[in-house]
């Protein structure tokens, strides 16, 4: 009886045991799993992150672009106001010195010029329909 208890309790020990291994393979299952969708989320993650800084960069370049067209237009927009200022200038000097611009700026502007609209159905001589056509006024001529 001696032997038969003993094989009993070796064979008690054998199935505990071969439970206890099966858990611990379950659990092992488990966590390579857990690690491989993580492993995956992180490739994911970093995927993503490659492609925004890729269109960070492409929008921080776009920008540059931008500020430096601005900066040109800026330029442009200056040296065409200095232009119109000193055309003014040799304008009014020229009127100054010389009698017949000066005959010439003070008289009266065609109909369609002076700030009404023409007969032509409300465009101004620039064609754009509805325009106030007030732009076109001589130095020293009152609107009538």
């Amino acid at each position: 009886m001696n032997l038969l208890k003993s094989i009993a309790a070796a064979l008690i020990i054998a199935l505990v045991a071969a439970l206890l291994i099966a858990i611990q393979q379950y659990r092992v299952i488990a966590l390579e799993g857990q690690v491989t969708v993580q492993t995956r989320a992180a490739k994911d993650a970093t995927e993503a992150n490659t492609e925004s800084l890729k269109t960070i960069t492409t929008l921080q370049a776009e920008a540059k672009r931008n500020a430096n067209y601005l900066a040109d237009l800026q330029q442009r927009l200056k040296a065409s106001e200095d232009k119109a200022r000193q055309a003014r200038k040799d304008f009014e000097n020229l009127k100054r010195k010389s009698p017949a611009v000066r005959k010439w700026a003070d008289q009266p502007l065609p109909d369609g010029l002076r700030g009404q609209p023409a007969a032509s159905a409300g465009k101004d001589i620039g064609g754009k329909a509805g325009s106030a056509g007030n732009g076109a006024v001589r130095t020293g001529q009152r609107q009538r």
